[in-house]
Order: structure tokens, then C-alpha cells, then sequence
């Protein structure tokens, strides 16, 4: 099927890297129940593993083959493990939190991508949104605190020219200290200042999600969400425009779930607990910068030939 390319931080060596495939390979054959996210797109499972500056505690997430219309962009775009990484390097220079990328691997036959693994480090604690606003559906202050705080999470993703295009709720990462963190980087990519289009889409995704996962919640405390999203922009023009745009989209996309219930959301066919349970960055390992942002190579890394990644990551092949 191809050779395993893996690239690797120092303090993971490509054994680990590979002893943590084949752990999740096994938990993913286990089903459901031993998964954190199972689906036939993608799979993430919690490993434990030793590494040699002691135990590891991993998220691996395994993109399998998705047919050839997947291998062409792929080909085009790089590996989904690729490409998340490379987001990652993009919003290292921002205070925005993500997950913290320890190793990527991908398989590839005649060029073409059959697999690819992206390895992150575990924290203990965090929960995907739609979690955390369970856990505070009877508490209303700290309810609207964590709404605030993922309205300015998006805000400030925006203001730096980007764009996350899979914003489901089960895509944002809460930490115990309340802080959003972006899951499933791969969907990262640039956005104009004046497009106003893409901003309405992501927050009428967001909004119509919101109105599905938690019915019980009242329409003036989802505004609140809007509104922390536009402090966080205070150059922004053509505010009301916006608003009307993303409530527009909103009805929209939930009018295209009622026609369709089988698109209505992912808890459908796989559950929210969690989505994607990648860890955000723990300030107090190793190596955390001062200023709390993320450590890593330049945003002007690139592959190296024959390599998934580069940068601080080394590379290694196995069969």
C-alpha cells in the first residue's frame, strides 16, 4: 500500500509516532465505543504511549481513503493531516488557540494519498462546544460568558484574514479555563476584508446550529454571541448588512435540514462527545511562549521533498 512518510517533533520519536497508529487502527476496529469521533469520513481515538521524555497522552486522528474524487484534492491541496498542519503555522503568529501538532503521516501509492494521521497532544478537561453549553444549560451567566467568548473567538479569526469553513459548533474546543480552541484545521483558509459573503455564511452556520443543539436557549442570549463577534472587529463596516446576511443564512441552511433530515446535523450518524477531541495548547508544558501564543516553525515552512511536513519536525519513512 505504500510507505508510512512521518514527520515528527524531536520529542516524539517515529516509533511512538508509529505505535500510536497502530493503537488507534485497533481502538477504531473496536467501534464506536471506543472511538472519540467514528465515521466513515474520519476517526479520532485517545492513545497512551511512552515516549522518551516520558508518557505520552494523544489524540490521533486517521483521514482514510475517500475515493478519487478526495485523492484529487489531495493532490492538489496536500493531505488532510498536510493541511492542518499548515494552518496550524498560519495561526501560530495569532493569540488564537489550536491544537498542538506533535506528528503527521501519510501513506501515499504512485503519488496518490490512500491515508494520512494527524497526532496531537491530549488535554485532560476540554469539551467540544456543544458539551459545554450542556454542562451550563442551567447556569445562565457563565452560559452567556462562554457565548461571548466564541462570538470573539470568530471575530478575531476573522480580523486576521481567516476563515474556518467547517465552523460547527462540535469544531470549537472549550478548555477548563473557558477558552475556544479550533478543531479540524484543515477546513483554515484565507479571507478577505471586504468579504462580506464568507463572514454571513460562518455565522449563519454557527446561528443555525445554535438554534438546533439548544433549543431551550433564549434568542437574546445567542445575540450575545453576535455581538461579542463585532467588538472584536471594530473597523468593520456594513454591520447591519452583515447581520441581516447571517440571520438570512441561517433560515436558509435550517430550512435545508427540515427538507432534508438526514443533513440536519452530524449527532445524525455519529456523536457530539466528542467531534474532534484535539487538544489545545497546555501553556505550562514545555516550550510555551510568554505571550501565550503558539510555539512552532515560520508561517513560511514548507514541506520537504519526500516529507509530509518540516520545519521543526524531522522525517522519517517506514514500511
Amino acid at each position: 500500500m505504500g510507505d508510512l512518510r512521518i514527520a515528527h517533533a524531536p520529542r516524539v520519536p517515529a516509533a511512538a509516532v508509529s505505535q500510536a497508529i497502530a493503537l488507534h487502527r485497533e481502538n477504531f476496529a473496536r467501534g464506536r465505543a471506543a472511538c472519540l469521533h467514528w465515521g466513515p469520513g474520519s476517526s479520532v481515538s485517545r492513545v497512551r504511549i511512552d515516549g522518551e521524555a516520558g508518557p505520552l497522552d494523544l489524540a490521533v486522528k486517521w483521514n482514510p481513503w475517500r475515493g478519487w474524487r478526495g485523492a484529487l484534492s489531495d493532490g492538489f491541496h496536500g493531505s488532510r493531516a498536510q493541511r492542518a498542519w499548515a494552518a496550524s503555522l498560519r495561526l501560530a503568529p495569532t493569540d488564537l488557540l489550536q491544537p498542538e501538532v506533535l506528528a503527521l503521516a501519510e501513506r501515499r501509492r504512485f503519488g496518490v494519498v490512500r491515508e494520512s494521521f494527524l497526532l496531537t497532544r491530549f488535554v485532560e478537561g476540554a469539551d467540544p462546544l456543544p458539551v459545554a453549553m450542556a454542562r451550563r444549560a442551567a447556569a445562565r451567566a457563565p452560559r452567556r460568558a462562554l457565548l461571548r467568548a466564541v462570538g470573539e473567538a470568530i471575530g478575531r479569526l476573522h480580523a486576521q484574514g481567516l476563515d474556518h469553513r467547517d465552523l460547527k459548533h462540535s469544531n470549537l474546543l472549550v478548555d477548563t479555563s473557558a477558552r475556544i480552541a479550533f478543531l479540524d484545521l484543515e477546513a483554515l483558509g484565507r479571507l478577505s476584508p471586504r468579504s462580506r459573503s464568507r463572514r454571513a455564511r460562518a455565522l449563519g452556520v454557527l446561528e443555525a446550529f445554535a438554534r438546533d443543539l439548544y433549543p431551550w436557549l433564549p434568542a437574546r442570549e445567542r445575540a450575545c454571541f453576535l455581538r461579542a463577534y463585532l467588538r472584536a472587529q471594530p473597523g468593520l463596516g456594513g454591520r447591519e448588512a452583515l447581520v441581516r446576511d447571517a440571520q438570512r443564512a441561517a433560515e436558509q441552511r435550517l430550512a435545508r435540514w427540515a427538507r432534508r433530515e438526514s443533513e440536519r446535523h452530524a449527532q445524525r450518524h455519529f456523536p457530539l462527545v466528542p467531534r474532534d477531541a484535539l487538544a489545545c495548547r497546555d501553556e505550562s508544558a514545555a516550550g510555551a511562549r510568554s505571550d501565550g501564543r503558539m510555539p512552532g516553525a515560520t508561517p513560511d515552512a514548507r514541506p520537504a521533498a519526500g516529507c509530509p511536513g518540516s520545519g521543526s519536525m524531522q522525517c522519517s519513512t517506514e514500511r
